[in-house]
């Protein structure tokens, strides 16, 4: 069969057919290359073993092709898990852990779940026996502050606030750093292990936690090694950004509010430094998640 014959045919879905666009990413014929392309980038997760076998063999203009069809599909692959994430969720608010391990593959490709869900099991773990059932809520904060902004040495990233890593988890875990939302993060997920009732409130400009006693919350700063601030305290951080101050501005944060906030400022970082594709592609995850039966607004960062 004719090349252009192949290509114009419907997307294939048998191996042979797979292997037989494969040996074709290095045709001379620009135009037979560019079809190809786009037809393993439709053909999406099948032809990933293929494309991954192309970059491990001796001709290094197919390696770098099948390397770059592989880094087309990784985000399209990623679209449609966040609006599986955002569909399951359905009436009530999505998991955000399982939100954060989806944005951390965006940046990371190689990344596993476990490079999140381990050590945050190890972080509840030790602090377990730092908590007592009987503590009151002011304890329970000091003891969670203490360990993970002290002990384990978690603090905000002021120098390189910038930095996307600051907003990849796995990345936040291994450098001990990252911005007031992701250190909320950390706070949120370790307390969701301990059965904590912490949760997130996102102040424009500047997120932050609670902890929601019904007669006396607990508001504390992660990025500032998890300290208290009282209600005077998060009018003026509010202010200092540029907003007036509102109520319902230290109202818990739906995890799909926070999970939306963390990609937005991942478009800001990105928008910064000229990344403007992957701006881009993170800006139709948004859409995803915020076009989903039921969406929430989201403020930054």
């Amino acid at each position: 069969m004719p090349v252009q014959a192949f290509l114009v045919m419907s997307v294939p879905k048998d191996n042979n057919q797979i292997s037989h666009l494969i040996r074709l990413l290095d045709d001379r014929d620009e135009f037979v290359r560019g079809k190809v392309r786009d037809q393993l980038i439709q053909i999406g997760e099948d032809a990933l073993p293929f494309l991954e076998m192309a970059t491990r063999t001796e001709n290094p203009s197919l390696r770098a092709i099948a390397g770059g069809i592989i880094q087309a599909i990784y985000p399209k692959q990623l679209g449609e898990k966040f609006r599986q994430l955002a569909l399951s969720a359905r009436g009530s608010d999505l998991n955000l852990e399982k939100g954060i391990i989806l944005l951390m593959e965006f940046g990371h490709p190689q990344s596993k779940p476990e490079d999140i869900t381990v050590p945050l099991d190890q972080i509840a773990a030790k602090l377990r026996s730092r908590l007592d059932p009987d503590d009151a809520p002011e304890q329970a904060v000091q003891a969670l502050t203490r360990f993970l902004f002290i002990e384990q040495g978690f603090a905000g990233n002021e120098s390189n606030y910038l930095d996307p890593d600051n907003s990849y988890f796995n990345k936040v875990l291994q450098r001990r750093t990252g911005i007031p939302i992701t250190l909320s993060a950390l706070c949120l997920l370790v307390a969701e292990r301990l059965n904590l009732p912490i949760v997130g409130v996102g102040l424009p400009g500047h997120y932050i936690v609670k902890y929601a006693s019904l007669t006396d919350p607990i508001f504390f700063d992660p990025f500032h090694k998890g300290r208290i601030l009282q209600r005077e305290d998060c009018i003026q951080l509010v202010n200092s950004t540029g907003f007036k101050f509102e109520e319902y501005h230290l109202s818990q944060s739906t995890h799909r509010e926070t999970l939306v906030r963390m990609i937005n400022n991942l478009v800001a970082a990105y928008g910064q430094t000229g990344k403007l594709e992957k701006a881009q592609q993170l800006k139709e995850y948004i859409g995803i998640l915020l076009n989903s039966p039921q969406s929430f607004s989201a403020k930054s960062p």
